[in-house]
């Protein structure tokens, strides 16, 4: 079992490390990652289940140790840094968007709205951890999307952009997907769970 040893080091860089070790090893070999930082360890476990392993954690005084298989899921395409959060905070907000439109009403104008709406977020002085699509909402992360560049520029300023699985199953979209992981109910729970305040436009 290879280890390694992120104590004293933060958000991207044990995440950035995770990953390298992964793709190092061979399939049926187990990784060992330690970690003295409690958001760091919270990332480590949310990348890893996106990937499709559920890791073993394990905590001695103020290390926290990560027990991981090597995902099935092809990992050259993923970007670890975008699985960053800030060191928890009551100023810290998660956006909520579960539809395409903005307020109920007229169609149009809660297209406009809602278009508005994204493109501000990142103009914000404190941006929020993550965006959260879920049932229609996931439709704003398409490549065709009105929005999905500002999405994109959200992620790469250190939001992440989670996409509900089991809706862009439902409506077909797995082939379109233009920015944002896909991720399970699981990690969007404790991600709402765990957040200072959440917005729902």
């Amino acid at each position: 079992m290879k280890t390694i040893d992120t104590k004293g080091l933060k958000c991207p860089q044990p995440l950035i490390m995770l990953k390298e070790g992964l793709l190092g090893l061979e399939a049926g070999e187990t990784l060992r990652v330690e970690t003295d930082n409690n958001t760091s360890l919270k990332n480590l476990v949310s990348f890893l289940r996106d990937q499709g392993v559920e890791p073993e954690v394990s905590t001695s005084g103020k290390v926290h140790t990560v027990v991981t298989d090597v995902p099935e899921k092809e990992l050259e395409g993923t970007n670890p840094a975008a699985y960053c959060s800030a060191d928890g905070s009551d100023n810290d907000y998660v956006v909520c968007i579960k539809g395409e439109l903005m307020g109920e009403g007229d169609p149009e104008l809660g297209k406009v709205l809602m278009e508005t709406f994204v493109e501000n977020l990142k103009l914000q002085e404190q941006l929020p951890t993550h965006v959260i699509l879920y049932n229609a909402g996931v439709k704003l992360a398409m490549k065709q999307s009105p929005v999905c560049s500002a999405l994109t520029e959200l992620e790469e300023l250190g939001t992440r952009i989670m996409l509900c699985g089991t809706c862009i199953d439902h409506y077909g979209l797995q082939m379109d997907i233009g920015v944002g992981m896909i991720s399970n109910m699981v990690v969007i729970t404790e991600t709402l769970a765990s957040a200072g305040h959440v917005v729902t436009p």
